[in-house]
């Protein structure tokens, strides 16, 4: 009989952030200060400021806000752009993205390609590059910079298609902010053992949080086959399996799953998920289940 795997922790505190941000230190427009005075006047409680192959050093803004300072770096030279969490320093961003993958994990860092689908062809990242790449902790599936770019700013598409090819990589919403008006777009919502970065570094490599774009999610319960959401404003939300097949949807703002009960084909699927549909467009997005 199938079980649930599921990445959510039994103890926490939910902690909403945004890790890929940038300033003056690489092409953003703001200060590394007034980015952290923005983020934090707006209530978030982590950021990390991602500029393009340069470490912003939290070290140094810390003393200066309440917020956790995650420390991180887009890797943006001779290639497809990679985020960097959990950085102690900036790796040499090689063409072969495989070693720059490997060295983030060598600095004890999460990499997570960032937004797969910019540009006219949809394809910053190719999707046999990214079947190619191991080791990898996530995907950005919604980049809120896109929205007004070539391409499409959600990739739920890309991370169905890795999910049903047996890969565990967990999907990222965020800002990918550069001036004002890019802020509080898409957010990460962790469940962390506590206020720190390497508990929200814990969190992120471990798939204890959720991605929103103004969807909140107030319960996650796993027991058994049961599946159990519960939101504050969601109209919709739908359990999705392998290859994107919408396997139900439930109106309003909770809903309780039997899994694989309600799987039309269940010895073709291994994972679940789960979107949670508000209104404007709004999303939250569940890090995948395992069928085990």
């Amino acid at each position: 009989m199938a079980k649930l795997g599921s990445p959510y922790a039994d103890d926490g505190t939910w902690l909403r952030g945004n890790v890929h941000a940038h300033s003056t230190n690489s092409d953003g427009v703001r200060p590394p200060d007034q980015v952290i005075e923005d983020y934090a006047a707006r209530g978030y409680d982590f950021l990390a400021i991602s500029d393009h192959d340069t470490l912003t050093d939290p070290a140094e803004y810390r003393s200066g806000s309440a917020m956790v300072m995650v420390p991180a770096v887009e890797i943006s030279s001779d290639g497809p752009h990679m985020l960097h969490l959990g950085a102690t320093e900036a790796v040499h961003p090689d063409e072969d993205r495989q070693t720059v993958i490997d060295a983030i994990r060598d600095d004890g860092g999460i990499a997570v390609p960032a937004h797969p689908n910019w540009q006219e062809a949809f394809a910053h990242w190719p999707q046999d590059e990214l079947e190619r790449l191991q080791g990898y902790t996530g995907l950005e599936i919604y980049n809120g910079l896109i929205e007004h770019h070539p391409g499409a700013a959600t990739a739920t598409d890309r991370w169905d298609q890795l999910l049903s090819a047996g890969r565990r990589v967990w999907g990222f919403a965020n800002d990918d902010s550069h001036r004002p008006w890019d802020v509080a777009q898409g957010w990460n919502v962790v469940y962390a053992a506590e206020r720190t970065p390497q508990a929200i570094r814990n969190a992120l490599k471990s798939g204890s949080f959720y991605a929103s774009t103004g969807v909140t999610v107030q319960r996650i319960e796993v027991s058994g086959e049961k599946l159990a959401v519960e939101t504050a404003n969601a109209d919709r939300i739908r359990l999705i399996s392998d290859h994107g097949v919408v396997q139900q949807s439930v109106t309003g703002p909770t809903a309780t799953f039997r899994v694989p009960d309600q799987l039309v084909h269940r010895n073709e699927h291994s994972y679940v998920r789960v979107e949670c549909v508000g209104r404007g467009g709004d999303m939250a997005w569940l890090q995948p289940m395992f069928l085990e």
